[in-house]
């Protein structure tokens, strides 16, 4: 064939394809392509990762739930990792993109890090149906259970890069239209989304992009759509693309001609997808450290869960607002960088609860092994959302550390924590009277009773609505810690309530 004859067939060609649908037509050494013969089989003579299964507790589903971690040839705590989250179709589990299941992630993945066209990477295939009781639909569900549960496991128990651009989510089928939902709402974890054959589960155009694409505009760096041309599930990534083209935000759509909806498409997809978030840079390891923070004083109140690193803890809903960091276990810690600890700090204060016997915060700085300022203990409260004020002395802390808390004590969870504070080394609180022999704890109105009407007051005290003095301030300071606070209401309540008997 004449090359004027083979130009002329080439063009037709894409006149005729381009009736029916808008596709990439790439060459061979562009992508993205179909890859070569063998990219998905076993090589020998180079380095291979490792597939682990994992376990970890998910507040989603209120159970312990399995996922598969790869780990890339020469993996070391000594670097860190970009992380995929890799989806599954419905009805499918965490292993089907593994040997097991027909996708070969891993051999894939090896492949590519050998022939230097990706960087070493970390891959997470999880169970994306996160049912439990009183759940209607788990798939839907799965969100919370990745964002709140499944992410903070793998970047306290792995050497990973926990920013968004470090963090990618893709998927098959139902997982292509989780990865859709998932990453367009949550463009601030991942800057990476890659839908391959999405599933009607997709939401619609209106909720991916509630601000008309501009959030998607800026921040996403790979938006990578792919799909069979003769899948039945062809319209759901194609009515995306079609909002995308409208409202100019950057993406490729990739159709494979004749391809269905099996892994003859989804391992093309990821096999593009892997390199084509190489280059946008999902594995650039030599990116700038960010910016050093400014300094947060020590003596305001800090959410235990505005950590900037941690091990072994996870986030939960609280029932005093917001969030707290619970599941914590012997040995596991929080860190918070550029504490501000001023001309020098004497006292400790954390918001605890414990549905356990507790356990010890050790207050170090500077490092996990770093110099002990403190050890507050802290009791059982009667629940996990029973919380009390846990407090003790520090000492040799001024100037400017890295705060370190870490938490010991025996088998199981141990405490949850809601938030902290120190207090200045020359800012102790006003002592409550010495107690009297006679003194009747918890009859805070002196009426020879302990009831409900000594909680309102005592509550309307810590509230500053009504300030208690003499004997109903001793009288309510039913912890004996010298001062009158949140945590003698709780106390209060429980007497009441009967569920202690005396006080401690």
């Amino acid at each position: 064939m004449s090359r004027k004859a083979f130009s002329v067939l080439l063009i037709c060609l894409v006149l005729i394809t381009h009736l029916g649908t808008t596709v990439n037509i790439s060459s061979a050494a562009s992508l993205p392509s179909m890859p070569p013969s063998g990219y998905d089989q076993v090589r020998n003579g180079i380095p291979r990762g490792q597939v682990v299964n994992i376990s970890y507790y998910s507040t989603a589903t209120n159970s312990t739930r399995p996922a598969k971690i790869y780990l890339p040839p020469g993996y070391s705590t000594d670097k860190r990792y970009s992380v995929l989250y890799l989806l599954h179709g419905i009805g499918g589990s965490e292993n089907d993109w593994f040997w097991e299941g027909g996708g070969r992630t891993n051999i894939i993945a090896d492949n590519l890090i050998a022939e230097g066209k990706i960087k070493p990477l970390i891959i997470v295939t999880p169970n994306t149906n996160a049912a439990g009781t009183g759940i209607s639909d788990g798939y839907e569900n799965f969100t919370k259970d990745l964002i709140n549960c499944l992410i903070p496991y793998v970047e306290s128990r792995y050497s990973v890069y926990t920013d968004r651009e470090h963090r990618a989510i893709a998927g098959l089928s139902m997982g292509g239209g989780q990865s859709f939902n998932i990453g367009l709402t949550n463009l601030d974890k991942f800057a990476y989304i890659g839908p391959i054959s999405s599933a009607p589960n997709t939401y619609s155009n209106e909720r991916l992009f509630p601000d008309g694409g501009a959030a998607a505009r800026q921040k996403l760096k790979l938006f990578f759509i792919a799909c069979g041309t003769s899948d039945y599930l062809l319209g759901f990534g194609q009515r995306v693309h079609e909002y995308c083209s409208a409202n100019n935000i950057n993406h490729t759509y990739w159709l494979i001609p004749g391809g269905g909806h099996d892994f003859g498409v989804w391992k093309p997809g990821l096999w593009n997808f892997l390199q084509m978030a190489e280059q946008a840079g999902f594995t650039d390891y030599n990116a700038p450290p960010p910016p050093t923070p400014t300094p947060r004083s020590a003596f305001t109140r800090i959410e235990a869960e505005d950590f900037n690193n941690m091990l072994g803890i996870q986030n939960e809903s609280c029932s005093e607002g917001g969030q707290n960091i619970g599941y914590i276990e012997n040995g596991d810690y929080v860190a918070y960088t550029n504490i501000d600890f001023g001309d020098g700090a004497g006292k400790f204060q954390a918001r605890v609860a414990s549905a356990s016997s507790g356990g010890k915060i050790e207050i170090r700085i500077d490092s996990i092994t770093g110099p002990l300022v403190g050890t507050c203990s802290v009791v059982g409260t009667g629940g996990w959302q029973e919380w009390v004020d846990a407090t003790c002395e520090v000492s040799g802390l001024s100037g400017t550390h890295d705060l370190y808390l870490k938490f010991t004590g025996g088998s199981g969870y141990l405490i949850n924590m809601n938030w902290w504070k120190f207090t200045p080394a020359d800012s102790d609180p006003t002592p409550t009277p010495t107690p009297t022999p006679n003194q009747l704890l918890g009859d805070v109105n002196n009426d020879g009773k302990v009831n409900s009407t000594d909680f309102q007051l005592l509550k309307m005290h810590i509230l500053r609505q009504r300030q208690l003095t003499g004997t109903g301030l001793l009288n309510a300071d039913v912890n004996r810690d010298g001062s009158v606070n949140s945590s003698d209401c709780t106390l209060l309540k429980r007497y009441i309530l009967r569920i202690i008997s005396v006080f401690p």
